[in-house]
């Protein structure tokens, strides 16, 4: 196999690499395994999960993208984690109080079983990288392409805790 064209990624002997930390692709079927055995229980692990993941990502990470402003931060954070498979992340509206993210392709709508649990995990992942960013956010999906059909994206709000 190839090198992958992003920035950091490297392929070597079976193992992934980003920035000199091993990767693991997961596969979003542990979700469902997580959810069908925990129920409705399972959205506060999933999004601390989330949060661990994303917040240990971004540290390491942030080292060698320098950013050179929020703007930059966020664009290359959305360009990585749209190579992950969770869809595609696009920034609509980068400020020092608001995140706004759009997230094409929710590799839920793809799933067998489709359901929030992924969104959770998402909402974590973003909320690590928010408060590395921003310091204290919340973050919360504002719209979500599961429970209305017409929407084309999933929308994600970062808003900075004052």
């Amino acid at each position: 196999m190839r090198n992958l064209k992003l920035k950091g990624l490297k392929y070597v002997k079976g193992k992934y690499q980003l920035f000199d930390d091993r990767f693991v692709f997961f596969p979003p079927q542990l979700i469902d395994i997580l959810s069908s055995i925990y129920g409705e229980g399972v959205k506060s692990l999933l999004v601390w999960l989330g949060k661990k993941a994303g917040w240990n990502l971004i540290q390491s990470w942030d080292d060698h993208l320098n950013p050179k402003t929020l703007n930059d931060l966020i664009s290359q954070i959305c360009n990585i984690l749209s190579n992950h498979g969770w869809g595609k992340f696009v920034p609509r509206q980068i400020s020092e109080d608001l995140i706004l993210i759009d997230l094409y392709h929710n590799i839920t709508t793809e799933l067998e079983n489709k359901s929030k649990y992924i969104c959770y995990f998402i909402t974590g992942l973003l909320t690590g990288f928010g408060e590395y960013a921003l310091y204290r956010v919340n973050v919360t999906e504002s719209n979500c392409c599961l429970e209305t059909d017409k929407l084309e994206a999933c929308e994600f709000k970062i808003e900075k805790i004052i």
